[in-house]
Protein backbone atom coordinates (compact mmCIF):
# COMPACT_ATOMS: atom_id res chain seq x y z
CA UNK A 1 0.00 0.00 0.00
CA UNK A 2 1.47 3.04 -1.31
CA UNK A 3 1.65 6.08 1.68
CA UNK A 4 2.75 9.86 0.62
CA UNK A 5 6.43 10.74 2.21
CA UNK A 6 4.70 13.89 4.65
CA UNK A 7 3.83 10.51 6.84
CA UNK A 8 7.08 9.40 7.10
CA UNK A 9 9.50 10.14 10.09
CA UNK A 10 12.18 8.91 11.80
CA UNK A 11 9.61 6.10 13.74
CA UNK A 12 7.91 5.12 10.43
CA UNK A 13 4.46 5.84 9.01
CA UNK A 14 2.98 7.74 10.89
CA UNK A 15 -0.93 7.98 9.87
CA UNK A 16 -2.40 11.74 9.87
CA UNK A 17 -4.96 11.33 13.17
CA UNK A 18 -1.27 10.87 15.12
CA UNK A 19 0.05 14.22 13.98
CA UNK A 20 -2.22 16.30 15.59
CA UNK A 21 -4.25 16.38 18.64
CA UNK A 22 -8.09 15.66 19.08
CA UNK A 23 -10.87 17.79 20.70
CA UNK A 24 -10.59 17.70 24.44
CA UNK A 25 -14.38 15.88 25.88
CA UNK A 26 -15.84 17.52 28.47
CA UNK A 27 -18.63 14.55 29.57
CA UNK A 28 -18.88 13.18 32.87
CA UNK A 29 -19.15 9.35 32.35
CA UNK A 30 -19.02 7.43 35.70
CA UNK A 31 -15.81 5.29 37.11
CA UNK A 32 -18.13 1.72 35.71
CA UNK A 33 -18.53 3.14 32.32
CA UNK A 34 -14.40 4.04 32.35
CA UNK A 35 -13.90 0.09 33.27
CA UNK A 36 -15.86 -1.16 30.56
CA UNK A 37 -13.98 0.85 28.27
CA UNK A 38 -10.75 -0.41 29.66
CA UNK A 39 -12.26 -3.76 29.05
CA UNK A 40 -13.13 -3.28 25.63
CA UNK A 41 -9.92 -1.87 24.70
CA UNK A 42 -8.08 -5.18 26.44
CA UNK A 43 -10.20 -7.03 23.77
CA UNK A 44 -7.71 -5.20 21.09
CA UNK A 45 -4.61 -5.45 23.10
CA UNK A 46 -5.42 -9.06 23.42
CA UNK A 47 -5.33 -8.87 19.80
CA UNK A 48 -2.47 -7.34 19.56
CA UNK A 49 -0.33 -10.16 20.62
CA UNK A 50 -1.71 -12.75 18.31
CA UNK A 51 -2.91 -11.22 15.40
CA UNK A 52 -0.25 -9.62 13.17
CA UNK A 53 -2.54 -7.34 11.47
CA UNK A 54 -3.08 -5.27 14.67
CA UNK A 55 -0.08 -2.87 15.53
CA UNK A 56 -1.34 -0.50 18.66
CA UNK A 57 -3.93 0.99 20.59
CA UNK A 58 -4.41 4.61 21.54
CA UNK A 59 -6.45 5.26 24.12
CA UNK A 60 -8.90 8.42 24.11
CA UNK A 61 -7.59 9.89 21.24
CA UNK A 62 -9.99 11.71 19.01
CA UNK A 63 -12.55 8.71 20.15
CA UNK A 64 -12.29 6.20 22.98
CA UNK A 65 -10.16 3.98 21.15
CA UNK A 66 -7.98 4.38 18.19
CA UNK A 67 -6.88 0.77 16.55
CA UNK A 68 -4.06 1.09 14.12
CA UNK A 69 -3.42 -1.60 11.61
CA UNK A 70 -0.59 -3.09 9.98
CA UNK A 71 -1.78 -2.15 6.00
CA UNK A 72 -1.76 1.53 7.52
CA UNK A 73 -5.69 2.11 8.09
CA UNK A 74 -6.84 2.84 12.06
CA UNK A 75 -10.64 2.21 12.80
CA UNK A 76 -11.83 4.90 15.65
CA UNK A 77 -14.06 3.26 17.91
CA UNK A 78 -16.42 4.50 20.26
CA UNK A 79 -18.20 2.33 22.86
CA UNK A 80 -21.13 2.67 25.00
CA UNK A 81 -22.24 0.56 27.63
CA UNK A 82 -26.23 0.78 28.07
CA UNK A 83 -27.95 -0.74 30.85
CA UNK A 84 -30.27 -3.84 31.03
CA UNK A 85 -33.33 -1.76 32.03
CA UNK A 86 -32.82 0.48 28.79
CA UNK A 87 -34.49 -0.68 25.79
CA UNK A 88 -32.62 -0.81 22.33
CA UNK A 89 -31.08 1.81 20.43
CA UNK A 90 -33.31 3.33 18.26
CA UNK A 91 -31.82 5.44 15.16
CA UNK A 92 -32.63 8.83 17.07
CA UNK A 93 -30.39 7.24 20.20
CA UNK A 94 -28.02 6.11 18.41
CA UNK A 95 -27.15 9.69 16.61
CA UNK A 96 -27.69 11.71 20.19
CA UNK A 97 -26.48 9.62 23.00
CA UNK A 98 -25.00 6.36 21.21
CA UNK A 99 -21.77 8.27 19.49
CA UNK A 100 -22.92 8.72 16.19
CA UNK A 101 -22.81 12.39 15.57
CA UNK A 102 -19.40 12.34 17.51
CA UNK A 103 -18.22 9.76 15.31
CA UNK A 104 -19.53 11.65 12.05
CA UNK A 105 -17.55 14.55 13.34
CA UNK A 106 -14.45 13.04 13.93
CA UNK A 107 -14.60 11.32 10.63
CA UNK A 108 -15.24 14.47 8.76
CA UNK A 109 -12.33 16.20 10.49
CA UNK A 110 -10.15 13.31 9.39
CA UNK A 111 -11.36 14.68 5.77
CA UNK A 112 -13.09 11.28 5.53
CA UNK A 113 -9.90 9.64 4.95
CA UNK A 114 -10.05 6.17 2.84
CA UNK A 115 -8.41 4.50 5.36
CA UNK A 116 -10.07 5.48 8.63
CA UNK A 117 -12.43 3.06 9.75
CA UNK A 118 -15.01 3.83 12.41
CA UNK A 119 -16.82 1.35 14.58
CA UNK A 120 -19.61 1.71 17.08
CA UNK A 121 -19.51 -0.75 19.56
CA UNK A 122 -22.12 -1.31 22.48
CA UNK A 123 -24.07 -3.53 24.44
CA UNK A 124 -27.35 -3.27 23.69
CA UNK A 125 -29.28 -4.57 20.67
CA UNK A 126 -30.77 -2.48 18.06
CA UNK A 127 -34.75 -1.81 17.36
CA UNK A 128 -36.18 -4.35 14.27
CA UNK A 129 -38.71 -3.05 11.84
CA UNK A 130 -38.66 -0.67 9.25
CA UNK A 131 -36.34 2.06 9.71
CA UNK A 132 -35.11 0.67 12.61
CA UNK A 133 -31.68 0.34 14.25
CA UNK A 134 -30.78 -2.77 12.87
CA UNK A 135 -31.33 -0.92 9.21
CA UNK A 136 -29.40 1.00 9.85
CA UNK A 137 -26.50 -1.92 10.66
CA UNK A 138 -27.54 -3.15 7.68
CA UNK A 139 -26.79 -0.47 5.34
CA UNK A 140 -23.25 0.01 6.75
CA UNK A 141 -20.12 -0.80 5.76
CA UNK A 142 -18.00 -1.09 2.52
CA UNK A 143 -19.97 -4.36 2.15
CA UNK A 144 -23.17 -3.49 3.68
CA UNK A 145 -25.78 -6.64 4.08
CA UNK A 146 -28.71 -4.63 2.44
CA UNK A 147 -28.56 -1.77 -0.15
CA UNK A 148 -32.43 -0.99 -0.61
CA UNK A 149 -33.72 1.58 1.53
CA UNK A 150 -30.02 3.40 1.84
CA UNK A 151 -31.55 6.20 0.05
CA UNK A 152 -34.24 7.09 2.83
CA UNK A 153 -31.90 6.10 5.85
CA UNK A 154 -28.97 7.98 5.19
CA UNK A 155 -31.81 11.15 4.63
CA UNK A 156 -33.63 10.35 7.96
CA UNK A 157 -30.01 10.19 9.90
CA UNK A 158 -28.97 13.12 7.86
CA UNK A 159 -31.77 15.22 9.98
CA UNK A 160 -31.64 13.29 13.12
CA UNK A 161 -27.34 14.63 13.28
CA UNK A 162 -29.21 18.19 12.24
CA UNK A 163 -30.92 18.28 14.82
CA UNK A 164 -28.64 16.99 17.25
CA UNK A 165 -26.55 20.09 16.37
CA UNK A 166 -28.88 22.01 17.49
CA UNK A 167 -28.15 21.42 21.28
CA UNK A 168 -24.07 20.13 20.97
CA UNK A 169 -21.72 21.85 19.17
CA UNK A 170 -19.82 19.47 16.26
CA UNK A 171 -17.90 21.97 13.84
CA UNK A 172 -18.71 19.56 10.78
CA UNK A 173 -22.12 19.18 11.35
CA UNK A 174 -23.99 22.59 9.63
CA UNK A 175 -26.11 24.81 11.80
CA UNK A 176 -29.76 24.58 10.20
CA UNK A 177 -32.78 26.31 11.59
CA UNK A 178 -34.87 24.47 14.08
CA UNK A 179 -38.17 23.49 13.40
CA UNK A 180 -40.94 21.87 15.43
CA UNK A 181 -41.20 18.16 13.37
CA UNK A 182 -38.07 16.38 12.39
CA UNK A 183 -39.53 15.68 9.06
CA UNK A 184 -39.55 19.72 8.34
CA UNK A 185 -35.41 20.06 8.59
CA UNK A 186 -33.78 21.38 5.61
CA UNK A 187 -30.94 19.38 4.90
CA UNK A 188 -28.13 21.42 3.02
CA UNK A 189 -27.25 20.44 0.15
CA UNK A 190 -24.57 17.61 -0.58
CA UNK A 191 -25.11 16.46 3.51
CA UNK A 192 -26.91 13.35 2.86
CA UNK A 193 -24.59 12.15 0.10
CA UNK A 194 -21.78 12.73 2.82
CA UNK A 195 -24.18 10.72 5.65
CA UNK A 196 -23.79 7.73 2.93
CA UNK A 197 -19.84 7.83 2.61
CA UNK A 198 -20.28 7.84 6.50
CA UNK A 199 -22.35 4.66 6.61
CA UNK A 200 -19.65 2.87 4.14
CA UNK A 201 -16.81 3.87 6.94
CA UNK A 202 -18.97 2.89 9.66
CA UNK A 203 -19.64 -0.54 11.49
CA UNK A 204 -21.96 -1.19 14.19
CA UNK A 205 -21.49 -3.98 17.02
CA UNK A 206 -24.20 -4.58 19.03
CA UNK A 207 -23.13 -8.05 20.25
CA UNK A 208 -20.70 -6.35 23.37
CA UNK A 209 -20.91 -8.67 26.22
CA UNK A 210 -22.57 -6.72 29.33
CA UNK A 211 -20.26 -4.87 31.96
CA UNK A 212 -21.51 -7.92 34.59
CA UNK A 213 -19.91 -10.00 31.84
CA UNK A 214 -17.41 -8.62 29.64
CA UNK A 215 -14.28 -9.83 32.69
CA UNK A 216 -15.54 -13.57 32.55
CA UNK A 217 -15.61 -13.39 28.33
CA UNK A 218 -12.18 -11.65 27.97
CA UNK A 219 -10.48 -13.79 30.37
CA UNK A 220 -12.09 -17.46 29.06
CA UNK A 221 -12.62 -16.84 25.36
CA UNK A 222 -9.60 -14.40 24.71
CA UNK A 223 -7.00 -14.17 27.15
CA UNK A 224 -6.81 -17.89 27.83
CA UNK A 225 -6.80 -18.91 23.99
CA UNK A 226 -4.19 -16.21 23.27
CA UNK A 227 -1.52 -17.46 26.06
CA UNK A 228 -2.08 -21.28 24.75
CA UNK A 229 -1.70 -19.73 21.06
CA UNK A 230 1.73 -18.14 22.45
CA UNK A 231 2.66 -21.42 24.53
CA UNK A 232 3.15 -19.33 27.51
CA UNK A 233 3.15 -21.88 30.72
CA UNK A 234 3.18 -20.52 34.21
CA UNK A 235 1.00 -17.36 33.59
CA UNK A 236 -1.66 -16.24 35.87
CA UNK A 237 -4.03 -15.61 33.79
CA UNK A 238 -6.51 -13.35 36.27
CA UNK A 239 -3.74 -11.42 37.30
CA UNK A 240 -2.55 -10.79 34.09
CA UNK A 241 -5.81 -9.62 33.22
CA UNK A 242 -5.94 -6.89 35.88
CA UNK A 243 -2.63 -5.57 34.91
CA UNK A 244 -3.66 -5.57 31.49
CA UNK A 245 -6.98 -3.20 32.18
CA UNK A 246 -4.94 -1.36 34.93
CA UNK A 247 -2.62 -0.75 32.23
CA UNK A 248 -5.13 0.55 29.78
CA UNK A 249 -6.89 2.22 32.69
CA UNK A 250 -3.37 4.20 33.02
CA UNK A 251 -3.33 5.40 29.75
CA UNK A 252 -6.72 6.56 29.23
CA UNK A 253 -5.83 8.93 32.66
CA UNK A 254 -6.47 13.14 32.54
CA UNK A 255 -2.63 14.63 31.65
CA UNK A 256 -1.45 18.19 32.85
CA UNK A 257 -0.48 19.26 29.29
CA UNK A 258 -4.05 18.55 27.66
CA UNK A 259 -4.58 21.75 26.12
CA UNK A 260 -7.91 22.45 23.57
CA UNK A 261 -5.79 21.66 20.80
CA UNK A 262 -7.39 21.77 17.16
CA UNK A 263 -8.95 18.41 15.60
CA UNK A 264 -8.33 19.01 12.12
CA UNK A 265 -5.79 16.84 10.68
CA UNK A 266 -6.28 18.06 7.03
CA UNK A 267 -2.59 20.25 6.89
CA UNK A 268 0.65 18.95 7.12
CA UNK A 269 2.16 21.95 7.19
CA UNK A 270 1.07 23.04 10.75
CA UNK A 271 3.91 21.59 13.16
CA UNK A 272 2.66 23.33 16.19
CA UNK A 273 2.48 21.24 19.28
CA UNK A 274 4.06 18.11 16.98
CA UNK A 275 6.29 17.11 19.33
CA UNK A 276 4.01 17.37 22.51
CA UNK A 277 1.19 15.35 20.88
CA UNK A 278 3.95 12.40 19.84
CA UNK A 279 4.81 12.09 23.48
CA UNK A 280 1.07 12.14 24.37
CA UNK A 281 0.29 9.53 22.08
CA UNK A 282 3.31 7.60 23.10
CA UNK A 283 1.91 7.53 26.77
CA UNK A 284 -1.20 6.63 25.44
CA UNK A 285 0.03 3.78 22.67
CA UNK A 286 -0.20 0.14 23.91
CA UNK A 287 1.79 -2.72 21.51
CA UNK A 288 2.70 -6.27 21.74
CA UNK A 289 5.60 -5.36 24.06
CA UNK A 290 3.06 -3.52 26.22
CA UNK A 291 0.61 -6.07 26.22
CA UNK A 292 3.25 -8.68 27.20
CA UNK A 293 4.82 -6.92 29.88
CA UNK A 294 1.57 -6.94 31.79
CA UNK A 295 1.93 -10.88 31.78
CA UNK A 296 2.14 -12.51 35.59
CA UNK A 297 4.12 -15.15 36.34
CA UNK A 298 2.43 -17.72 38.29
CA UNK A 299 6.06 -19.16 39.02
CA UNK A 300 7.79 -17.45 42.09
CA UNK A 301 11.13 -17.08 39.78
CA UNK A 302 11.41 -14.51 37.11
CA UNK A 303 13.20 -15.61 34.10
CA UNK A 304 16.73 -14.16 33.58
CA UNK A 305 16.00 -13.89 29.74
CA UNK A 306 12.42 -12.81 29.23
CA UNK A 307 10.94 -14.76 25.46
CA UNK A 308 12.08 -13.19 22.52
CA UNK A 309 15.09 -11.56 24.51
CA UNK A 310 18.44 -11.70 22.55
CA UNK A 311 21.44 -11.64 25.68
CA UNK A 312 23.93 -9.01 24.37
CA UNK A 313 27.24 -8.06 25.51
CA UNK A 314 26.67 -5.01 28.30
CA UNK A 315 29.21 -1.95 27.52
CA UNK A 316 31.74 -1.75 29.30
CA UNK A 317 33.35 -4.12 31.87
CA UNK A 318 37.40 -3.52 31.90
CA UNK A 319 36.97 -2.55 35.57
CA UNK A 320 35.11 -5.34 36.86
CA UNK A 321 37.44 -7.72 35.02
CA UNK A 322 40.49 -5.70 37.30
CA UNK A 323 38.77 -5.91 39.85
CA UNK A 324 37.49 -9.76 40.23
CA UNK A 325 41.48 -10.34 39.36
CA UNK A 326 42.67 -8.57 42.21
CA UNK A 327 40.14 -10.15 44.33
CA UNK A 328 41.32 -13.86 43.26
CA UNK A 329 37.73 -14.39 41.90
CA UNK A 330 38.65 -17.24 39.78
CA UNK A 331 38.38 -16.74 35.34
CA UNK A 332 35.31 -19.02 35.34
CA UNK A 333 33.29 -17.17 38.16
CA UNK A 334 34.34 -13.61 36.40
CA UNK A 335 33.60 -14.83 33.41
CA UNK A 336 29.99 -15.94 34.68
CA UNK A 337 29.87 -12.28 36.57
CA UNK A 338 30.48 -10.24 32.84
CA UNK A 339 27.17 -12.41 31.77
CA UNK A 340 24.88 -11.52 34.15
CA UNK A 341 26.14 -7.47 34.32
CA UNK A 342 24.77 -8.52 30.39
CA UNK A 343 21.54 -10.03 31.53
CA UNK A 344 20.92 -6.43 33.87
CA UNK A 345 21.67 -4.53 31.30
CA UNK A 346 19.37 -6.19 28.75
CA UNK A 347 16.51 -6.75 31.72
CA UNK A 348 16.57 -3.10 32.65
CA UNK A 349 16.54 -1.76 28.69
CA UNK A 350 13.56 -3.44 28.02
CA UNK A 351 11.65 -2.49 31.15
CA UNK A 352 13.01 1.15 31.58
CA UNK A 353 10.13 3.52 30.63
CA UNK A 354 12.02 6.18 29.47
CA UNK A 355 10.89 8.78 31.71
CA UNK A 356 12.44 10.82 34.28
CA UNK A 357 11.47 7.88 37.54
CA UNK A 358 14.01 5.89 36.15
CA UNK A 359 16.89 7.55 37.66
CA UNK A 360 15.65 7.75 41.25
CA UNK A 361 14.08 3.79 40.70
CA UNK A 362 17.72 2.90 39.57
CA UNK A 363 19.36 4.95 42.35
CA UNK A 364 16.89 3.43 44.85
CA UNK A 365 17.92 -0.30 43.83
CA UNK A 366 21.72 0.64 43.66
CA UNK A 367 21.76 1.92 47.35
CA UNK A 368 19.67 -1.55 48.72
CA UNK A 369 21.96 -3.40 46.11
CA UNK A 370 25.32 -1.76 47.53
CA UNK A 371 24.23 -1.83 51.30
CA UNK A 372 23.77 -5.96 50.42
CA UNK A 373 27.15 -5.81 49.24
CA UNK A 374 29.13 -4.31 52.09
CA UNK A 375 27.95 -6.93 54.19
CA UNK A 376 28.74 -10.09 52.11
CA UNK A 377 32.50 -7.78 52.12
CA UNK A 378 32.45 -6.95 56.03
CA UNK A 379 31.27 -10.61 56.84
CA UNK A 380 34.03 -12.11 54.07
CA UNK A 381 36.86 -10.00 56.07
CA UNK A 382 35.38 -11.30 59.04
CA UNK A 383 35.47 -14.88 58.28
CA UNK A 384 39.16 -14.76 56.95
CA UNK A 385 42.59 -14.00 58.58
CA UNK A 386 43.74 -10.74 58.01
CA UNK A 387 45.25 -9.59 54.77
CA UNK A 388 43.78 -12.77 52.65
CA UNK A 389 42.26 -12.48 49.57
CA UNK A 390 38.39 -12.12 50.42
CA UNK A 391 37.00 -11.41 46.65
CA UNK A 392 35.32 -14.96 46.01
CA UNK A 393 34.15 -15.38 49.65
CA UNK A 394 32.65 -11.72 48.94
CA UNK A 395 31.35 -12.76 45.67
CA UNK A 396 29.57 -16.36 46.82
CA UNK A 397 28.48 -14.13 49.76
CA UNK A 398 26.62 -11.79 47.54
CA UNK A 399 25.01 -15.10 45.65
CA UNK A 400 23.58 -15.58 48.46
CA UNK A 401 22.33 -12.62 49.91
CA UNK A 402 21.11 -10.16 46.57
CA UNK A 403 17.55 -11.96 46.02
CA UNK A 404 14.33 -10.02 45.56
CA UNK A 405 12.90 -11.01 49.12
CA UNK A 406 16.20 -9.66 50.61
CA UNK A 407 15.90 -6.26 49.21
CA UNK A 408 13.45 -3.72 50.56
CA UNK A 409 11.60 -3.40 46.65
CA UNK A 410 13.71 -0.23 45.04
CA UNK A 411 12.88 -2.00 41.59
CA UNK A 412 8.92 -1.99 40.30
CA UNK A 413 10.34 -4.24 37.12
CA UNK A 414 10.26 -8.11 37.45
CA UNK A 415 13.76 -9.63 38.80
CA UNK A 416 15.39 -12.39 40.07
CA UNK A 417 18.70 -12.51 41.83
CA UNK A 418 20.90 -13.22 38.90
CA UNK A 419 19.39 -9.24 37.61
CA UNK A 420 20.79 -7.58 41.14
CA UNK A 421 23.84 -9.47 40.92
CA UNK A 422 24.22 -8.23 37.33
CA UNK A 423 23.39 -4.94 38.78
CA UNK A 424 26.11 -5.47 41.52
CA UNK A 425 28.43 -5.83 38.76
CA UNK A 426 27.91 -3.56 36.76
CA UNK A 427 28.04 -0.92 39.75
CA UNK A 428 31.61 -2.36 40.05
CA UNK A 429 32.30 -1.67 37.04
CA UNK A 430 31.31 1.80 37.43
CA UNK A 431 34.18 1.80 40.75
CA UNK A 432 31.30 1.87 43.34
CA UNK A 433 32.86 -0.93 45.06
CA UNK A 434 35.82 -3.33 45.24
CA UNK A 435 36.48 -6.75 45.62
CA UNK A 436 39.66 -6.44 47.62
CA UNK A 437 41.33 -3.02 49.02
CA UNK A 438 41.17 0.10 47.13
CA UNK A 439 43.81 0.58 43.98
CA UNK A 440 42.94 2.59 40.63
CA UNK A 441 41.85 0.26 38.02
CA UNK A 442 43.37 2.68 35.01
CA UNK A 443 46.90 1.53 35.91
CA UNK A 444 46.36 -2.30 35.78
CA UNK A 445 46.25 -4.49 33.17
CA UNK A 446 42.81 -6.61 32.83
CA UNK A 447 43.98 -10.09 33.58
Amino acid sequence: MGVAGEGFTDEGFVHRIFREAPQEDSGSDTLGNYRYQAEVAAQMCIALITQDFVESVVCEWHEDLVVSYADGSVELVSVKHRGKRRAPWNVAELCKNGGLAHLFDRWRACDGLSNVRLRLATNAGLTTGKGGAATLKAVCGADPEITTGLDAMAGTVAQHLLKVRWKQHYATIPEVPEVARLGDIAVPAGFTDTVKLFFAALHIDDELPSRQHITDVNLQSLLVPAIATLQRDHVDVEATYRALVDRIEKSNRDESDRGQLAVYLADPTRVLHSVQIQQRIARRRLTRATVLDTFVSSRAVVPTFARGQLPIVAPGGGNLRKKMARGRIPADEAAHAERLRSAWYVTWSEHRSGLAGDTTELANASFEVLDTVFVCREQAEGELPDGAPYGRRMNQLMTRHLTPDALGGGLTIPVNGQHLRGLAYQLCDDCDFYFSEWFDPSDEEAS
